[in-house]
């Protein structure tokens, strides 16, 4: 069960165990490599490309890194600034400093997932948007076989700051890569989460104007209309449920609205600037 934690560089999640490690991606920062060396705090840091050995080694320079981080210092900081200010990674708790190769492996192994046709593809793991919404999608048995050697993991989203911890012990068996099946039903569950905290987010920057009983479910629902009209970019949703607001208790979409929204010669923000136009 996700939880809501303050920064774990301020203050570690109750009841976490085990050595604070980040997973940071190059692209958020294409000078990672050069701050893990310079900014570590005992000299030669304990850290691993995670593409490094695996298919996707040739994009070693642009992937993610697996970096021990228990100490606090400069490279903490810089750390801690990434992951607030972009979607960089997250934060993950080893239990035995021992069993760092194993936690290794075991990140690579998440790199690759399993769709229904059997194809295998890259994920992003560590992708702090989608965290949330995956885990909502896992059984318990597979969220601890997703979290491993790690006793929690942490990330940052809309919301905040975020927590889900392993529920027993680990098997100490390290999965294949693509034993994650990421297949149609799990892509729409997730979708459908990652929709909900987007409804939730914007159900607070607007809270001063949604005066129904149920502000929340209201957004979620003006977005799945969105999402079933063709929305699929944060951006989108915003701009419709500003629309869905400046309709002041009108049927929305409207009939006109929906003359724009079946047109084939424009793509989904185009449609939305058509809607704003109409609608003044």
């Amino acid at each position: 069960m996700t939880q809501e934690i303050s920064s774990p560089f301020e203050r570690s999640p109750a009841g976490v165990s085990g050595k604070r490690c980040v997973v940071l991606d190059a692209t958020a920062d294409a000078e990672l490599w050069r701050w893990i060396y310079q900014l570590a705090p005992q000299g030669t840091p304990q850290w691993a490309s995670l593409f490094h050995g695996t298919e996707y080694a040739a994009l070693s320079e642009h992937g993610p890194a697996l970096v021990f981080s228990e100490q606090a210092g400069d490279w903490d900081d810089y750390a801690s600034a990434l992951l607030e200010q972009s979607n960089a990674g997250c934060v993950l708790y080893l239990d035995n400093p021992q069993d760092w190769s194993a936690a290794v492996k075991h990140c690579q192994s998440l790199l690759t997932v399993t769709t229904d046709d059997g194809c295998k593809q890259l994920m992003r793991f560590f992708e702090p948007r989608w965290l949330e919404p995956l885990f909502a999608s896992l059984a318990p048995v597979e969220r601890d076989e997703f979290l491993g050697p790690f006793s929690g993991m942490a990330w940052r989203n809309e919301l905040g700051w975020r927590y889900v911890a392993r529920a027993d012990t680990w098997s100490g068996v390290v999965q294949k890569p693509g034993w994650l099946h990421l297949g149609s039903q799990r892509q729409q569950r997730i979708t459908q989460v990652r929709l909900k905290v987007i409804a939730t987010e914007l159900a607070l920057d607007y809270q001063s104007v949604l005066i129904m009983p149920e502000p929340t479910d209201f957004v979620f629902n003006q977005l799945l209309v969105a999402q079933a009209a063709g929305a699929e970019k944060k951006a989108h949703y915003e701009r419709w449920l500003r629309l869905a607001l400046c309709s002041e208790g009108a049927d929305w979409p409207s009939q006109a609205a929906h003359a724009v929204l079946a047109r084939t010669d424009l793509v989904m923000t185009g449609k939305l600037d058509e809607l704003e136009r109409l609608q003044g």
